[in-house]
Protein backbone atom coordinates (compact mmCIF):
# COMPACT_ATOMS: atom_id res chain seq x y z
CA UNK A 1 0.00 0.00 0.00
CA UNK A 2 1.27 3.30 -1.48
CA UNK A 3 1.94 5.56 1.82
CA UNK A 4 1.53 9.45 1.16
CA UNK A 5 3.35 11.80 3.04
CA UNK A 6 1.23 15.10 4.15
CA UNK A 7 1.99 18.59 5.29
CA UNK A 8 -1.41 19.72 6.42
CA UNK A 9 -2.54 23.42 7.51
CA UNK A 10 -5.47 24.08 9.33
CA UNK A 11 -7.73 25.91 11.78
CA UNK A 12 -10.87 26.10 13.57
CA UNK A 13 -13.78 23.42 12.95
CA UNK A 14 -13.34 22.79 9.05
CA UNK A 15 -9.60 22.20 9.35
CA UNK A 16 -10.70 19.74 12.86
CA UNK A 17 -12.61 17.97 10.26
CA UNK A 18 -10.53 17.48 7.58
CA UNK A 19 -7.20 16.83 10.16
CA UNK A 20 -10.13 14.05 12.08
CA UNK A 21 -10.15 12.23 8.39
CA UNK A 22 -6.46 12.12 7.96
CA UNK A 23 -6.41 10.55 11.12
CA UNK A 24 -8.31 7.53 10.23
CA UNK A 25 -7.01 7.06 6.33
CA UNK A 26 -4.44 4.56 6.65
CA UNK A 27 -2.78 4.73 3.59
CA UNK A 28 -1.83 8.22 5.24
CA UNK A 29 1.50 10.14 7.02
CA UNK A 30 0.73 13.06 8.54
CA UNK A 31 4.24 14.44 9.01
CA UNK A 32 3.65 17.69 10.43
CA UNK A 33 0.77 19.85 11.41
CA UNK A 34 0.71 23.59 11.00
CA UNK A 35 -1.99 25.73 12.59
CA UNK A 36 -2.69 28.58 15.06
CA UNK A 37 -3.00 28.33 18.46
CA UNK A 38 -4.31 31.29 20.83
CA UNK A 39 -4.05 31.01 24.40
CA UNK A 40 -6.12 33.98 24.96
CA UNK A 41 -9.39 33.02 23.17
CA UNK A 42 -12.56 31.71 24.79
CA UNK A 43 -13.89 30.83 21.34
CA UNK A 44 -14.35 27.08 21.63
CA UNK A 45 -13.21 26.76 17.63
CA UNK A 46 -10.24 28.48 17.98
CA UNK A 47 -7.69 25.80 19.19
CA UNK A 48 -9.65 22.66 17.90
CA UNK A 49 -6.55 21.67 15.55
CA UNK A 50 -3.58 22.44 17.75
CA UNK A 51 -5.47 19.90 20.70
CA UNK A 52 -6.29 17.31 17.91
CA UNK A 53 -2.86 17.31 16.66
CA UNK A 54 -1.91 16.92 20.21
CA UNK A 55 -4.20 14.47 21.17
CA UNK A 56 -2.90 11.93 18.17
CA UNK A 57 0.74 12.84 18.93
CA UNK A 58 1.10 14.33 15.99
CA UNK A 59 3.86 17.20 15.20
CA UNK A 60 2.13 20.51 15.27
CA UNK A 61 3.70 24.00 15.13
CA UNK A 62 1.57 27.53 15.87
CA UNK A 63 2.37 29.14 12.70
CA UNK A 64 0.20 32.34 13.58
CA UNK A 65 1.68 34.66 10.85
CA UNK A 66 1.62 37.33 13.47
CA UNK A 67 4.23 35.26 15.58
CA UNK A 68 6.19 33.38 12.69
CA UNK A 69 7.18 35.75 9.93
CA UNK A 70 6.96 34.49 6.33
CA UNK A 71 10.61 33.67 5.97
CA UNK A 72 10.90 31.20 8.88
CA UNK A 73 7.34 29.72 7.81
CA UNK A 74 8.64 28.90 4.68
CA UNK A 75 11.93 27.48 5.78
CA UNK A 76 10.38 25.68 8.50
CA UNK A 77 8.14 23.84 5.90
CA UNK A 78 10.68 23.62 3.36
CA UNK A 79 12.85 22.14 6.17
CA UNK A 80 10.32 18.60 6.50
CA UNK A 81 11.69 16.86 3.15
CA UNK A 82 10.01 15.10 0.94
CA UNK A 83 6.54 15.01 0.83
CA UNK A 84 3.23 13.70 -0.83
CA UNK A 85 0.74 16.11 -1.02
CA UNK A 86 0.03 19.44 0.62
CA UNK A 87 -2.99 19.76 2.52
CA UNK A 88 -5.18 22.89 3.43
CA UNK A 89 -8.25 23.43 5.23
CA UNK A 90 -9.52 26.79 6.30
CA UNK A 91 -5.89 27.77 7.00
CA UNK A 92 -4.75 31.67 7.16
CA UNK A 93 -1.66 31.83 5.68
CA UNK A 94 -1.41 32.42 1.29
CA UNK A 95 1.49 29.96 0.05
CA UNK A 96 4.43 30.91 -1.62
CA UNK A 97 5.06 29.11 -4.96
CA UNK A 98 8.25 28.05 -3.17
CA UNK A 99 5.91 25.57 -0.89
CA UNK A 100 3.22 25.01 -3.57
CA UNK A 101 6.28 23.50 -5.61
CA UNK A 102 7.60 21.49 -2.73
CA UNK A 103 5.35 17.71 -2.64
CA UNK A 104 5.91 15.77 -5.28
CA UNK A 105 2.25 15.31 -6.53
CA UNK A 106 0.35 18.72 -5.38
CA UNK A 107 -0.90 21.10 -3.13
CA UNK A 108 -4.42 21.21 -2.47
CA UNK A 109 -7.19 23.12 -0.46
CA UNK A 110 -10.37 21.67 0.71
CA UNK A 111 -13.09 24.41 0.04
CA UNK A 112 -16.42 24.95 1.90
CA UNK A 113 -18.49 26.03 -1.19
CA UNK A 114 -19.38 24.91 -4.71
CA UNK A 115 -16.87 26.46 -6.57
CA UNK A 116 -16.83 28.67 -8.42
CA UNK A 117 -18.94 30.41 -6.08
CA UNK A 118 -18.04 31.78 -3.02
CA UNK A 119 -14.31 32.27 -3.78
CA UNK A 120 -12.76 33.37 -0.52
CA UNK A 121 -13.01 33.63 3.29
CA UNK A 122 -16.57 33.41 4.44
CA UNK A 123 -18.46 30.95 1.98
CA UNK A 124 -21.15 29.44 3.52
CA UNK A 125 -22.23 32.74 6.00
CA UNK A 126 -22.48 34.79 1.69
CA UNK A 127 -24.40 31.41 1.01
CA UNK A 128 -27.00 31.94 3.53
CA UNK A 129 -27.50 35.77 3.41
CA UNK A 130 -28.03 35.07 -0.14
CA UNK A 131 -30.53 32.92 -0.06
CA UNK A 132 -28.62 30.00 -1.30
CA UNK A 133 -30.71 26.62 -1.01
CA UNK A 134 -27.55 24.16 -1.27
CA UNK A 135 -24.03 24.43 -0.67
CA UNK A 136 -21.11 21.87 -0.57
CA UNK A 137 -17.35 21.42 -0.75
CA UNK A 138 -14.69 21.29 -3.39
CA UNK A 139 -10.90 19.92 -3.12
CA UNK A 140 -8.97 21.86 -5.75
CA UNK A 141 -5.48 22.32 -6.71
CA UNK A 142 -3.64 25.36 -4.83
CA UNK A 143 -2.70 28.12 -6.98
CA UNK A 144 -1.32 31.93 -6.63
CA UNK A 145 -5.33 33.00 -7.56
CA UNK A 146 -7.53 32.60 -4.64
CA UNK A 147 -9.50 29.12 -4.65
CA UNK A 148 -8.84 29.49 -8.45
CA UNK A 149 -7.12 26.09 -9.20
CA UNK A 150 -8.71 23.09 -10.90
CA UNK A 151 -11.30 21.08 -9.12
CA UNK A 152 -10.23 18.05 -8.44
CA UNK A 153 -13.39 16.47 -6.44
CA UNK A 154 -16.51 17.62 -5.53
CA UNK A 155 -20.28 17.44 -3.36
CA UNK A 156 -22.50 19.46 -3.88
CA UNK A 157 -25.74 18.42 -2.24
CA UNK A 158 -25.46 19.96 1.39
CA UNK A 159 -28.95 21.73 2.08
CA UNK A 160 -30.00 24.62 2.93
CA UNK A 161 -33.33 25.20 4.80
CA UNK A 162 -34.82 27.96 6.18
CA UNK A 163 -35.11 26.80 9.79
CA UNK A 164 -31.34 25.17 9.84
CA UNK A 165 -29.22 26.97 12.58
CA UNK A 166 -25.70 28.29 11.22
CA UNK A 167 -24.15 25.47 13.65
CA UNK A 168 -26.17 23.40 11.86
CA UNK A 169 -24.72 23.61 8.68
CA UNK A 170 -21.81 24.12 9.71
CA UNK A 171 -21.28 21.19 11.09
CA UNK A 172 -23.19 19.46 7.76
CA UNK A 173 -20.13 20.99 5.83
CA UNK A 174 -17.74 19.15 8.25
CA UNK A 175 -18.80 15.75 7.77
CA UNK A 176 -18.84 16.54 4.09
CA UNK A 177 -15.18 16.99 4.53
CA UNK A 178 -14.53 14.24 6.62
CA UNK A 179 -16.17 12.65 3.88
CA UNK A 180 -14.27 13.87 0.52
CA UNK A 181 -11.03 13.42 2.11
CA UNK A 182 -11.52 9.99 2.96
CA UNK A 183 -13.12 9.44 -0.59
CA UNK A 184 -10.02 11.23 -2.09
CA UNK A 185 -7.37 8.89 -0.57
CA UNK A 186 -8.69 6.13 -1.62
CA UNK A 187 -7.44 6.42 -5.05
CA UNK A 188 -6.37 10.24 -5.38
CA UNK A 189 -4.11 9.59 -8.56
CA UNK A 190 -7.05 8.82 -10.22
CA UNK A 191 -9.18 12.51 -9.09
CA UNK A 192 -6.03 14.24 -9.80
CA UNK A 193 -6.24 12.68 -13.37
CA UNK A 194 -9.78 13.39 -13.70
CA UNK A 195 -9.29 17.06 -12.44
CA UNK A 196 -11.51 19.94 -14.20
CA UNK A 197 -10.78 23.20 -15.02
CA UNK A 198 -13.41 25.90 -13.10
CA UNK A 199 -15.60 27.89 -15.53
CA UNK A 200 -14.14 31.38 -14.28
CA UNK A 201 -16.69 33.80 -15.85
CA UNK A 202 -19.18 31.81 -13.00
CA UNK A 203 -17.12 32.96 -10.31
CA UNK A 204 -18.77 34.49 -7.13
CA UNK A 205 -17.06 35.69 -3.79
CA UNK A 206 -17.47 35.85 -0.08
CA UNK A 207 -16.01 38.48 1.64
CA UNK A 208 -16.38 39.10 5.18
CA UNK A 209 -20.09 40.07 6.18
CA UNK A 210 -20.88 43.32 8.10
CA UNK A 211 -22.92 41.44 10.82
CA UNK A 212 -22.33 39.33 13.74
CA UNK A 213 -24.12 35.75 12.82
CA UNK A 214 -24.62 33.48 16.02
CA UNK A 215 -24.19 29.71 15.99
CA UNK A 216 -28.12 29.52 16.59
CA UNK A 217 -29.33 31.99 14.42
CA UNK A 218 -31.62 30.48 11.44
CA UNK A 219 -30.67 30.83 7.42
CA UNK A 220 -34.47 32.70 7.48
CA UNK A 221 -32.96 34.95 10.10
CA UNK A 222 -29.31 35.33 8.65
CA UNK A 223 -31.01 36.74 5.16
CA UNK A 224 -33.48 38.47 6.76
CA UNK A 225 -30.50 40.70 8.33
CA UNK A 226 -28.56 40.58 5.18
CA UNK A 227 -31.24 42.09 3.41
CA UNK A 228 -31.80 45.03 6.12
CA UNK A 229 -28.01 45.42 5.76
CA UNK A 230 -28.19 46.07 1.86
CA UNK A 231 -30.08 48.90 2.28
Amino acid sequence: MKLYRILYFGSWGYGKAGLEALVKCQNVKIIRVYTKKDSISKNPYCNMVYDLAIKNLLPVIDSNKNLMKKEEFESNVIGQGEIDFIISCCYERIFSSKILDLPKITSINVHPSILPKYRGVKPLENAIANGEKVTGITIHEITQGIDEGDIILQYAKIPIKCFDTYSVLYERQCHAIKNILTRFFKKPKYFIRHKVEQNHSLATYAPRINFQIADEDTAQEIRQTALQNTF
